[in-house]
Formats: C-alpha cells, sequence, structure tokens
C-alpha cells in the first residue's frame, strides 16, 4: 500500500467556563487556518453529534499531502502563538492524532 495523505486529527472540550463567544471566536479562529496554511487540504471542524461517546464536544480534521507539510505547520510561530494563547486556555481536554491514509 502506498501512502497518499497525512490526516491529522483533533478533539477537544472547551471548559465549562467559557462563554458563547469566546468559544465562537476560537472556532473562527480555528477555522481560518486553512487561508494561513494553504497546503491543508479537505479541511473540517464540527461539533460532536455522535450518540455512542461524547468525550469530547468538537472535532478537526485536515489532511496534508506530505507528514514535512504537517510538520511546517505544527511547528509555525502563528501555530504555536495560537495553541498557547487562544486554545489552551479555553480548553479543558484534548486528544491528537495523526495518521497515514493509505488506498
Amino acid at each position: 500500500m502506498e501512502v497518499h495523505m497525512i490526516r491529522h486529527i483533533l478533539l477537544f472540550s472547551f471548559r465549562d467556563t467559557v462563554d458563547r463567544d469566546a468559544r465562537t471566536s476560537l472556532l473562527e479562529g480555528l477555522a481560518g487556518f486553512p487561508a494561513r496554511f494553504p497546503k491543508m487540504q479537505k479541511f473540517q471542524i464540527g461539533a460532536n453529534v455522535s450518540d455512542r461517546d461524547r468525550t469530547f464536544e468538537y472535532a478537526m480534521t485536515v489532511e496534508f499531502d506530505e507528514r514535512t507539510d504537517l510538520d511546517d505547520y505544527l511547528h509555525s510561530v502563528y501555530h504555536e502563538q495560537f495553541v498557547i494563547e487562544r486554545f489552551r486556555p479555553l480548553i479543558s481536554q484534548r486528544a491528537i492524532a495523526t495518521i497515514e491514509v493509505r488506498s
């Protein structure tokens, strides 16, 4: 099998004390990532609507052609500052996975 893409997955939940405006602002900030990082593909973010597991409130997925494209995104100054200044203060829990998408 050949690797075709790298899929990066983020699951997260807000702290109970985070108000609607702050949630909306963070979600809009995340949704703006593809405009800043053109190598992002198939970007999706949305509320968890699962009837089976509500551990996390939201999920975000994005694909990259190469692992180096993901690494460039993850280690960018903008991403690092966003995570430290805007994401972490509002989030109670998160899980991150990166998988190779094969055909």
